[in-house]
């Protein structure tokens, strides 16, 4: 076998037909992991200052709708025209609003920090939990090793941004089923299974095992 260190005209291909049944058992096994984290951190954060003012300005809010309901009773058209005007009642609802989404950020923020970050950056094949557990690593392009560390500082940062955070704002919680099912969809339609956040940061999964001269 040609020498990839020395050699770097041989470009990198996947092998497609393991990986993309390890690739579908890797993001199911990160899938469930990044669940059973993000219910665990959930359940720490809602002890913290955070969540004790989320919930204040919730109960305000509840309590104020209860009052308007009750004296309004079935018209909830004039219910809602009350609440619209109540100055108090809005600033409430905002500050509600703005600390579940902060207590959503921090605790996406946390998971994904340790699953796609500190794991990858702690290991050689800068995989995660399910690439490690499948033999998928994941690969500089352009230089044909390993990716390097600025790469997968950019792949967090785009899965945080992009994939959790945004479409967590339409999705809601379904976001943990909708962003593998998008994922697959794109790399059945590239030749090199590439997904969206591979592009923009010049990486690829590939089987280590086809490529274990690559150091």
């Amino acid at each position: 076998m040609t020498d990839r260190n020395t050699d770097r005209s041989v470009s990198i291909e996947p092998n497609s037909k393991p990986i993309l049944l390890k690739r579908f058992i890797s993001t199911g096994f990160d899938t469930v992991s990044l669940l059973l984290v993000f219910l665990l951190l959930t359940y720490i954060i809602m002890q913290t200052p955070l969540a004790s003012a989320y919930n204040t300005h919730a109960d305000n809010c509840r309590k104020t709708e209860e009052a308007v309901l009750r004296e309004y009773g079935n018209d909830l058209e004039k219910a809602r025209e009350r609440l619209n005007a109540d100055e108090l009642y809005r600033d409430e609802l905002f500050a509600a609003n703005l600390h579940g989404y902060l207590l959503k950020a921090l605790a996406r923020g946390l998971r994904e920090g340790v699953l796609f970050l500190i794991i990858p950056l702690s290991n050689e094949s800068r995989g995660t939990l399910g690439r490690l557990a499948t033999g998928i690593g994941l690969f500089n392009e352009l230089t044909q090793t390993y990716a390097r560390w600025y790469q997968v500082v950019g792949r967090f940062i785009f899965i945080f941004v992009f994939e959790s955070m945004t479409l967590y704002l339409g999705t809601g919680i379904l976001t943990f089923l909708l962003v593998p099912v998008i994922r697959f969809i794109m790399i059945m339609l590239n030749k090199k299974n590439k997904t969206l956040c591979d592009y923009m940061t010049s990486t690829m999964l590939i089987e280590k095992l086809s490529y274990s001269s690559i150091r």
